[in-house]
């Protein structure tokens, strides 16, 4: 289908009238068409759309309904109604009082279209560029970031439903492309176990009965990938999405021991206390006790990748400690960038969706690589200390040319032994040394990793810090052995040694204050505009979702601003400004 066009350019005269005697203040659709003017064009989805074809709907018109159905946490039914039934959409959309809407399965195949390749992002950034010809985002300024766990659109399963419900998954798949191929490997007993959804209260009883069952389950699945992977089985079918997941569902989940016996893997702990033994028995796989092949030995790493339930593959399982315990959800993380200076609007204008196991760090170059690409690259990023390390702030101001404002960690043996820190010690880098504040020179320092980077390792001779008088409160151990510190390199460490005095000033307090605002756009995006609970599965619709959210509370936060027209602010404020005048 070709690319339709927009015809409410102009907005009919009956259109105006009634929606402005009905709103005489205004709503939020109405001040995107009187300030912004749509919003959208055709042209900024040009590349959407074939060039022939049958004329559809408008994209920028599909775009602008999808903002202000985020905006009011409305279901694509309700969305297509408003277009029908509401006087303010029809103004923002310039149509006739009587002209009948569309469909509301056109929003979900516009949205699908969204979710190929960066489009979503393409989206908010068209938006945002808006905003930054109005006069309401500056593109240089401060930006403040913070994520939120989201909720993937599925239930939680154990591992018995698991392997049963992904196994069920295929088949469907397969009787929907190829019955007749399917109904030649079909077994008694297949439709009683897979004929309908697995569910807990369907398992057997016991736990002999359920390792029987999923021993079943597996033999059942082997026995349909050796057919798959047969030279006579059409390509096409190994293709299918849920032929894949069943694939990596069975790696993850089986394992053959050494007279080829299916096995069922340990849970989780099982296979982290594997993955903490010597590397001796890692690498031969064997264990200490009777010499076969470890089943729950942990090859991979299991939390990034692990398949917790078919219905949403890339959703992933995830634990973090809050203040209020621990939190585990099964899903996402959505990082919210947010423009925050004193004279602009504070709107969000980057949304970044990744697994829920990944690292609120490890997000910060995508960040950055995306604010640089918009044009919106900040003078000052304030985030809190999630993002926040030696290594990151070095690695922002060195390739990005961002100032990167937020916590190091404090010196760990601080709140343990209140003695010297690594602070008190006094760094040569030319004699690549360090003194104690007792004057006593540590040899030169030796290359090593910690955590994979780059560290100095520091020992001070045993006999210097034996003979000690403050030894207890420097070493903190008792056997006499000599004070080891790790440095980092010139750059990261002169870093963590000015942050961590830094952060205890009030002056440093005050500018990160800022950040706390990060707090309050995450609570109205989920409170709100229901960005908590993904409406689709996987992450490109995911990340749909996240950025129609992202400009729906931009277009509600506008729309609110005391100095909107058709709406003055509240009583004390209209009191402030006559006072002023």
């Amino acid at each position: 289908m070709g690319m339709g066009s927009w015809a409410g350019g102009v907005i009919p005269t009956l259109t105006v009238r009634m929606a402005r005697a009905s709103n005489p203040r205004g709503t939020a659709a109405m001040w995107v068409r009187d300030h912004l003017d749509g919003l959208f064009t055709d042209e900024d989805f040009a590349d959407w759309f074939p060039a022939d074809g049958r004329k559809g709907l408008s994209p920028a018109q599909l775009a602008l309904v999808s903002v202000l159905q985020f905006a009011e946490n409305l279901t694509d039914r309700q969305a297509a109604d408003a277009v029908r039934c509401r006087l303010d959409w029809k103004y923002c959309l310039g149509l006739e009082l009587d002209d009948p809407g569309f469909d509301y399965s056109v929003l979900s195949e516009f949205r699908d279209r969204m979710a190929d390749g960066d489009r979503a992002d393409r989206l908010l950034a068209v938006m945002v560029a808006r905003l930054v010809d109005a006069g309401l985002v500056k593109q240089r300024g401060r930006i403040r970031t913070d994520s939120t766990h989201v909720l993937a659109a599925v239930r939680r399963l154990n591992r018995a439903e698991l392997v049963a419900e992904t196994l069920r998954l295929a088949l469907d798949a397969l009787a929907l492309h190829a019955d007749d191929w399917l109904s030649g490997l079909v077994t008694q007993g297949w439709v009683e176990r897979y004929g309908r959804p697995v569910r807990y209260d369907r398992l057997p009883r016991g736990k002999e009965a359920v390792l029987e069952f999923v021993l079943q389950v597996g033999e059942d699945g082997l026995r349909l990938l050796h057919a798959l992977y047969q030279d006579d089985t059409p390509p096409r079918l190994r293709d299918l999405r849920t032929v894949q997941v069943l694939r990596q569902v069975w790696i993850q989940q089986y394992w053959f021991d050494d007279q080829g016996r299916l096995g069922w893997r340990g849970p989780k702990s099982t296979r982290d206390r594997a993955s903490r033994r010597s590397s001796t028995q890692r690498n031969t796989g064997k264990t200490e006790t009777d010499g076969r092949p470890d089943p729950t030995a942990a090859r991979v790493p299991w939390a990034s990748v692990e398949i917790v339930t078919p219905h949403d593959p890339d959703a992933r399982y995830s634990r973090k400690l809050t203040a209020g315990g621990n939190r585990e959800w099964i899903g996402y993380r959505d990082h919210q960038s947010e423009a925050c200076s004193e004279t602009g609007a504070n709107v969000i204008v980057q949304v970044v969706t990744r697994p829920a196991t990944e690292q609120d760090i490890d997000a910060l170059d995508l960040i950055h690589t995306g604010l640089t690409g918009q044009g919106l690259q900040p003078d000052e990023h304030v985030v809190d200390g999630g993002y926040t390390t030696p290594d990151s702030i070095h690695h922002a101001a060195q390739r990005w040319g961002i100032a990167l404002l937020g916590p190091v960690r404090d010196d760990p043996r601080a709140a343990d032994h209140p003695g010297f820190s690594k602070q008190d010690f006094h760094i040569d880098w030319q004699t690549r040394t360090l003194t104690c504040p007792h004057g006593v020179t540590s040899p030169p320092w030796k290359p090593t990793l910690g955590d994979g980077h780059a560290r100095l390792s520091v020992l001070f001779p045993r006999k210097a810090c034996r003979e000690c008088a403050d030894r207890l409160a420097c070493t903190g151990n008792v056997e006499g052995k000599g004070r080891h510190i790790f440095l980092l390199p010139q750059a990261q460490q002169e870093i963590q040694t000015r942050v961590r005095h830094e952060q205890t000033t009030d002056e440093w307090r005050r500018r990160f204050a800022l950040r706390a605002g990060c707090e309050a756009t995450v609570s109205e995006t989920v409170h709100a505009h229901g960005l908590r609970n993904c409406r689709y599965r996987g992450t490109a619709k995911t990340h749909v979702q996240h950025v129609l959210t992202a400009a729906g509370t931009n277009i509600t936060r506008l729309s609110q601003r005391p100095d909107r027209q058709h709406r003055p602010g509240t009583p004390f404020h209209r009191l402030c400004k006559r006072l002023a005048s």
